[in-house]
C-alpha cells in the first residue's frame, strides 16, 4: 500500500472517530438534558379545568378556589357562582381584626358545623364565621406542634362549638371562647402521655388522635400512654460544638410496649372512668370511636402476635367493655378495617380478611352477624359511602393482580352486587356525603389523569378537568413505559412489572440495568395508571433501562397471596427481584453484567441484602436509611410479619444484612439521615463495622440533622452519579 493511500485512509478514520466522539457527545448531552428536563420542569403537563375540587358538607355541590376565590359548582347544570359572599367575610374581618385588606385573609378554611360555619387562621389568630348570621369570633387557638411524619397536632373544637380542647405539657384541657381554661388530666409527662400518642402507635397503626368528644360534649375519652416500659433509644444533634441529647422511646422487635389505658372524663364534673380493657397489658388498645348517638364508646384490641383482633363497646358511665367480634387470621391482621355505624343505630358495618379476601359484613349492635354482603374474590379497598335510605353501600376495589381499581356497590341485604365503571385503569373515587354523587379521578398506561362527576349509578354527567400533555413534553419523543408479565422464583405465580428505556433506545446497543425497589409485604407498586413522566422514566434519559416489579406478598391479590411473606422478611422479594432480573437479561440489548438496584427506608433493607446475598445478579447499589437487622426495627410492623425474634430466631439470621457481609463484591453506596428517629443510623453503622470486619470496600454518607426523609439535593444526585461511575451507560 502507497504512502498517500495509507495517509488517506489514516484521515478517514480520524474523521470517523471526531464524527462517532462527536455524535456521543451530542446523545451524551441530550441524555443528561431530557434527565434534567423531566425532573425540574413541572409544566410538561398541565391541568385544564378543575384538577381538584371538594364536596360541600351536605352533597349538594361541588366548591373548589379559582383566581384567588372560592366557586361552588352546581351538579346538575355545571354553572359556577361564588362559595360564599366574600365582600361580607372581608368586611366582617377588616372590623373584627382592625386589619384593611381587600381580599379574603385566608388561602384555606374549614367547614364546621355542617356547611353553617367556617374555621381559618390568620398567622396566630382564628377566626370563626357564621355563614347565614355573618357573626365572626376571634381567638388565640393553642400552639400546634408537628408530630410522627409531619402530622399537625392542634385543638378540636367540642360538636357543639362550645369549647376547644388540647393538649399541654402530655395532659388534656379544654377552654372555651371567652379563654376560660379547665385542666381535666394531671400527672402526664413525657414518659406518661394523656391524650397524646407516642411514636410506634401513629406510625404503624394510624393512631394520630388520642382523644374524642362525644357526640354530646359532654365527655371526652382519652388514651394514656405510659412510656416508662419502653427503652429509649439515643439520638445526637451534634452539628453544634455543644450536641444535644435526644433520647426517643422506640420499641424494637421482641422488647417491651408501652401500656395503653382508656379513660373517659365528663369535661363538667372531671369525674372520671377508666375503661377496663382487662389484665393483659402486653396488647395494643387503638381507634377509638364513638357510636353516632354516644351511647357506647367503642376500641378495639389486637393481641401481640397482631392474628386476632377484637372490637368492644364500653359503657362510658361505669367503663364495663363488652366483646362485640373477634376476628383471627393464620398470620397477622392488617388492622385498616372499615367500622361504620350507621344512622338507625341497630347496625354496623365492618371489612374482614377472615375469608382470604377482604369482605364487607353486617352486624347489628350486640355483635351478631346479620350477613356477610359481599362474596367476590377481589379485595376490597374501602368503604366509600352508606346510602341508608336507598339500601347501598359504595366501595372500591381492585382487579387483575391489583393492577386496576375501580368503584362497586352491593345492597344491603347482599343483592345487587355492580360495577360501576368500566374503564380499564385506576379509579380514585370521591362519594358525595350524600351519596347521591360521585368523582372519579382516572388515569391508565395511555391516558393521562382526567376528573369526571357521575351519578350514584355511574351515569356521567360532565367531565371536571384532565392532563395536558403539552407539545413540549410530546416532542421529547419519550418512549412509553413497558408493563411486562413474569413468573415469581417459585413459577407458581404471574408478577408484574414496568421497564423504562432511554428516548434515544437502540435495540442493536447493550445498556446497564437498575432495579428501583422497595419491597415489603402489601409494598405494591404496579398499577395500570399514566406514569410517562416519573423519576424512572427521568433516570432512564442517562442511558439506562429502568424497572420495578411486585413480588410475591403485594397487596391487590387477596391476604393469602399477602401471607406469602410471613416470617420471612428479605427472602421471598430477593428472590423475586433475582428472577426478574434473570428473565430481562434475556433480552440482548440489557447487559447482565451491569446491574445496579436502589430504594430508600425497606427498599434501603432490600438494596443492601440484594447486594450481599446475590452478589452475581446485582453489582451497583445505593442504599438509602436501610434497616439492617429486623432486631433493629419497632415492635408493630417488624412483630406483625415476623413474630417476636425470640419465637423465629432462623427469620431473624436470614434476614439480617451483617451475617452476609463477606459476601459483597460489587460497588455499595450507603447513605443515611444523622437523626434519622424511624430507621435509626445504628442500623448503617451496624453494617459498616461488619463490612469493615471483612476488609470490603464501600462508600458513606450521612446527612446531619436529617430525619428518614433526607432533604439535601446531594442524596439524589450522589446516587445518580454512583450509577454513571459503576455501570457506565454508554449513549451512541
Amino acid at each position: 500500500m502507497n504512502e498517500k493511500l495509507k495517509q488517506g485512509i489514516k484521515c478517514l478514520c480520524v474523521v470517523i472517530l471526531v464524527f462517532s466522539f462527536a455524535s456521543f457527545l451530542s446523545a451524551q448531552i441530550r441524555g443528561k438534558a431530557l434527565y434534567k428536563k423531566l425532573t425540574t420542569d413541572r409544566d410538561l403537563i398541565k391541568e385544564e379545568g378543575l384538577s381538584r375540587v371538594s364536596w360541600l358538607p351536605d352533597g349538594t355541590g361541588l366548591y373548589f378556589k379559582l383566581d384567588k376565590s372560592y366557586k361552588k359548582m352546581d351538579l346538575k347544570t355545571g354553572d359556577i357562582s361564588p362559595l360564599f359572599n366574600e365582600s361580607q367575610i372581608i368586611m366582617k374581618y377588616n372590623e373584627v381584626s382592625g386589619d384593611k385588606t381587600n381580599a379574603l385573609p385566608f388561602d384555606d378554611f374549614d367547614f364546621i358545623n355542617g356547611r353553617d360555619k367556617i374555621r381559618f387562621k390568620v398567622s396566630s389568630v382564628a377566626f370563626i364565621y357564621d355563614l347565614d348570621s355573618h357573626e365572626m369570633i376571634s381567638y388565640v387557638p393553642e400552639n400546634e406542634f408537628r408530630g410522627v411524619r409531619g402530622r399537625i397536632y392542634s385543638e378540636v373544637l367540642s360538636p357543639d362549638l362550645q369549647y376547644r380542647a388540647f393538649v399541654r405539657d402530655y395532659n388534656l384541657y379544654i377552654k372555651d371562647f371567652k379563654e376560660n381554661e379547665t385542666q381535666l388530666t394531671y400527672g402526664g409527662h413525657k414518659d406518661l402521655r394523656k391524650g397524646f400518642p407516642d411514636w410506634v402507635y401513629p406510625e404503624e397503626l394510624g393512631q394520630y388522635q388520642a382523644f374524642w368528644w362525644s357526640p354530646d360534649s359532654q365527655m371526652i375519652a382519652y388514651m394514656e400512654f405510659d412510656e416508662s416500659p419502653v427503652k429509649k433509644y439515643p439520638i445526637v444533634h451534634d452539628i453544634n460544638p455543644a450536641p444535644e441529647l435526644e433520647m426517643q422511646s422506640y420499641p424494637k422487635a421482641g422488647t417491651n410496649n408501652p401500656i395503653i389505658q382508656f379513660y373517659i372524663i365528663n369535661v363538667q364534673t372531671q369525674e372520671t372512668v377508666r375503661v377496663k380493657t382487662g389484665m393483659e397489658t402486653n396488647v395494643y388498645l387503638f381507634k377509638g370511636k364513638w357510636t353516632e348517638d354516644g351511647e357506647w364508646f367503642t376500641y378495639q384490641r389486637l393481641n401481640r402476635h397482631q392474628n386476632v383482633l377484637e372490637l368492644y363497646f364500653v359503657d362510658p358511665k361505669t367503663g364495663e367493655a363488652n366483646l362485640i367480634l373477634k376476628d383471627k387470621d393464620p398470620c397477622y391482621i392488617q388492622a385498616d378495617d372499615d367500622l361504620v355505624f350507621l344512622e338507625d343505630r341497630k347496625h354496623f358495618i365492618w371489612t374482614s380478611e377472615r375469608s382470604g379476601w377482604k369482605q364487607i359484613y353486617l352486624y347489628d349492635m350486640s355483635g351478631r352477624l346479620i350477613e356477610q354482603l359481599t362474596h367476590a374474590e377481589l379485595p376490597i379497598n374501602r368503604v366509600v359511602g352508606v346510602d341508608e335510605e336507598k339500601g347501598w353501600i359504595y366501595f372500591t376495589g381492585q382487579e387483575h393482580r391489583g393492577l386496576e381499581s375501580y368503584l362497586y356497590r352491593i345492597g344491603m341485604d347482599g343483592e345487587g352486587f355492580e360495577k360501576l365503571l368500566d374503564e380499564v385503569g385506576t379509579h380514585s373515587i370521591s362519594m358525595s356525603p350524600d351519596c347521591k354523587h360521585f368523582v372519579d379521578y382516572f388515569s391508565n398506561y395511555n391516558k393521562p389523569r382526567k376528573s369526571s362527576l357521575y351519578t350514584a349509578v355511574g351515569e356521567k354527567i360532565r367531565e371536571l378537568g384532565h392532563s395536558v400533555i403539552t407539545k413540549e413534553f410530546k416532542d421529547l419523543d419519550l418512549i412509553m413505559p413497558e408493563h411486562f408479565v413474569f413468573k415469581s422464583a417459585d413459577g407458581k405465580y404471574t408478577l408484574d412489572g414496568v421497564v423504562y428505556k432511554p428516548a434515544h433506545f437502540n435495540a442493536k446497543e447493550t445498556y446497564p440495568l437498575i432495579m428501583s425497589v422497595y419491597g415489603g409485604p402489601g409494598a405494591k407498586r404496579m398499577y395500570n395508571r399514566f406514569d410517562w413522566n416519573s423519576r424512572s422514566q427521568a433516570l432512564a434519559q442517562l442511558g439506562f433501562v429502568v424497572a420495578s416489579i411486585d413480588h410475591r406478598g403485594v397487596s391487590g391479590r387477596g391476604k393469602d397471596f399477602q401471607n406469602l411473606m410471613y416470617m420471612n422478611l428479605g427472602q421471598i422479594e430477593l428472590a423475586d427481584h433475582v428472577a426478574a432480573v434473570k428473565f430481562l437479561i434475556r433480552r440482548p440489548y440489557i447487559d447482565a453484567a451491569r446491574v445496579g438496584i436502589y430504594g430508600h427506608s425497606y427498599g434501603g433493607y432490600l438494596t443492601c441484602i440484594a447486594m450481599l446475598k446475590a452478589p452475581d445478579v446485582f453489582h451497583v447499589g445505593v442504599a438509602g436509611a436501610p434497616v439492617t437487622d429486623w432486631r433493629n426495627y419497632d415492635t408493630i410492623y417488624t412483630e406483625r410479619y415476623m413474630r417476636r425474634p425470640q419465637d423465629n430466631p432462623e427469620g431473624y439470621e436470614k434476614g439480617s444484612c451483617m451475617n452476609y457481609a463477606q459476601d459483597l463484591k460489587g460497588h455499595l453506596a450507603i447513605h443515611h439521615g444523622a437523626v434519622d428517629n424511624n430507621v435509626h443510623p445504628g442500623n448503617t453503622i451496624q453494617l459498616v463495622q461488619a463490612l469493615l470486619k471483612e476488609n470490603k470496600k464501600f462508600e458513606l454518607m450521612m446527612y446531619p440533622e436529617q430525619r428518614h426523609g433526607i432533604r439535601f439535593d446531594r442524596y439524589g444526585e450522589a446516587r445518580v452519579e454512583f450509577f454513571i461511575e459503576h455501570l457506565k451507560p454508554e449513549i451512541k
